[in-house]
């Protein structure tokens, strides 16, 4: 949790997942899309900033299985992070989608992963194969024969992969974006709609849940 000015002005700190981690250090990388992060932005080289973590939960330690990661645009964040942890040490495939070739600018640094195996997809077809990453689920869910998938994304694309992988024998969670107002579990204004008719509190219940734990609309 960011506060993005030196004031109070704006309030509320902003939410963010941790690209990469290499203590002291640790990278953010988000997109401009309000007062908040326009703020972010024009910070300098030696600004400070006063943030509040790391919160919540993370993807969860699979040793020995073969994982689909699937990233939808900014969704990136925490599979970039799970994957600079773990492809090292077993099997991560990767399917990555944006809009256009703009929402995909890590794939640089994705490549020098040593990631089994990775698909891109962008709606205009300006980068990778052209089409929604969804349209290239079944294929490589039957090529590549993944035990689990871990996915980050736009919840219309997370309501699409829950509804995809239901039959399927797999391990499956999801990394959930909210508004967040405290961040650690008080104001429950990033709570969301279960399965089993209660609520989940993103922050520090999550981000990270099975997916099959979610009420994902319809």
């Amino acid at each position: 949790m960011v506060r993005v000015s030196p004031s109070f002005d704006p309030l509320l700190r902003r939410p963010f997942g941790i690209l990469q981690s290499e203590p002291p250090y640790i990278w953010l990388y988000f997109q401009v899309n309000g007062r908040g992060t326009a703020l972010l932005k024009d910070h300098q080289s030696g600004d400070r900033l006063n943030i509040l973590g790391p919160l919540g939960n993370s993807f969860p330690e699979l040793p020995g299985k073969k994982i689909l990661l699937i990233a939808g645009g900014r969704g990136i964040v925490p599979l970039f992070s799970y994957a600079k942890t773990y492809a090292a040490q077993q099997s991560l495939i990767l399917l990555y989608g944006g809009r256009s070739a703009a929402d995909l600018q890590l794939l640089k640094e994705i490549s020098a992963m040593p990631l089994e195996k990775t698909f891109v997809f962008s709606e205009d077809g300006s980068c990778g194969e052209k089409g929604l990453l969804t349209s290239g689920l079944e294929r490589i869910l039957a090529d590549q024969r993944p035990d689990a998938t871990m996915a980050c994304g736009p919840e219309a694309m997370l309501a699409a992969l829950a509804r995809m992988l239901k039959a399927k024998k797999l391990q499956n969670y999801a990394s959930l974006e909210a508004t967040m107002g405290c961040g650690f579990g008080v104001c429950h204004s990033c709570a969301v709609s279960a399965a089993d008719g209660q609520y989940r509190k993103v922050c520090d219940e999550g981000p990270v849940f099975p997916l099959e734990e979610i009420r994902w609309p319809t």
